[in-house]
């Protein structure tokens, strides 16, 4: 599933193809003459609820509850341990505009949190840092990437994170608080903020090496049968490393403002941290590029591909006709029937001219073989 993208139909002979194309503006004509801060929902319809998930903690103190609106979660955030409120669903308008409420949200942010097109972005005040960005999934029975944005609003003791689906992609930092495994349950919120978009950035790293599997599987799949199948798989991953640009690219840019700013509501301390995802960030931009070289190569392999088997079904072909063109004038000659031919009334006429043909096609075999033609 692919937020904001629509599937076009595309036929290689007789073969269908859905590929998603980017669509970021459907949706945003339902904001047409809305004015500014008006909340609404960009993403796709969903009619399940939204799941409040809080988890306070220290070093020695963990407590894990769900609950109901975010008025519950009010009082754990003048608490001295750090509170990490998961909300899972931006669907529920009423849900975003207390977040607005308790937590002094600016609604034009509110308003960037229903929109799942919006990019990776950055926004620093007094009270909390709010920050944009994508997960990215790769589903290997459908071979797709599903993108998902993610809001946090990093304060003081706290860390809100939004997302829209139900996914379980900050599960091994829940595991890590629940254990008091690492320093996670020792640091404050800049760090639980740097650990939540570090496992975000890690998962770029598993997406872009399923992509390189099936590039080179693809690249084996059109030199053994270069297929109208085989290019429509090729012009499904062009699309897909083109979107991966969107949610990547911009969030260097956010770790490039974490780094430049002293942000104290992130922690001097942290800088490091977001320094080594950054470096992260780097190295996956380089793969990125490197993919989409290599899916522009495809391209060129299977044009090169397909030229190759059509140049040897033309040499094929030509052999065929050369071979005949000696014979069928032989043919042609004696098909004349003149009158004082002197062949004609040859009692060994027919064999002879027979034995005449098989010895040019002979020759002309031993030709081709000499020139290594076949």
């Amino acid at each position: 599933m692919f937020l904001g993208l629509h599937c076009q139909h595309n036929l290689f002979d007789g073969v269908e193809l859905k590929i998603p194309l980017l669509n970021p503006f459907k949706r945003y004509t339902q904001k047409v003459g809305q004015p500014p801060e008006t909340l609404v929902y960009l993403g796709e319809e969903r009619t399940d609820p939204v799941r409040i998930t809080i988890i306070d903690y220290d070093e020695i103190h963990f407590q894990e509850a769900e609950v109901q609106t975010i008025e519950a979660c009010v009082p754990f955030i003048d608490t001295e341990s750090v509170t990490w409120i998961q909300i899972e669903g931006i669907h529920e308008i009423p849900i975003i505009e207390e977040i607005g409420k308790y937590f002094g949200v600016d609604p034009l942010l509110l308003e960037d949190m229903m929109s799942p097109t919006q990019l990776p972005k950055i926004e620093v005040s007094e009270d909390y840092v709010f920050i944009i960005l994508k997960s990215l999934e790769y589903n290997a029975a459908s071979e797709r990437i599903s993108r998902e944005q993610i809001s946090l609003i990093i304060g003081p003791n706290f860390v809100l994170s939004l997302q829209e689906n139900r996914s379980e992609i900050f599960t091994s930092i829940r595991n890590r608080l629940r254990n008091a495994q690492g320093r996670i349950r020792r640091m404050q919120s800049g760090y639980l903020a740097y650990a939540l978009i570090d496992i975000i950035v890690d998962h770029y790293f598993i997406v872009l090496d399923e992509i390189n599997e099936r590039i080179q599987v693809l690249e084996e799949e059109i030199m053994k049968d270069p297929s109208p199948e085989t290019l429509a798989k090729v012009n499904v991953l062009r699309e897909e490393q083109q979107l991966l640009r969107r949610p990547i690219f911009p969030l260097r840019d956010v770790l490039i403002e974490i780094l430049a700013d002293e942000i104290p509501l992130l922690g001097e301390n942290t800088r490091r941290y977001f320094r080594d995802v950054y470096d992260h960030l780097t190295q996956i931009i380089q793969m990125l590029e490197m993919i989409r070289s290599a899916v522009s190569g495809l391209f060129h392999v299977y044009t090169s591909a397909v030229s190759h088997r059509m140049n040897e079904i033309m040499k094929v072909l030509t052999i065929v006709a050369t071979f005949f063109i000696p014979l069928t004038f032989i043919a042609g000659i004696y098909g004349m029937n003149f009158k004082f031919m002197p062949e004609l009334e040859s009692q060994w006429g027919y064999p002879v001219i027979l034995l005449v043909m098989l010895g040019v096609s002979i020759g002309m075999l031993i030709f081709f073989k000499c020139k290594k033609w076949l």
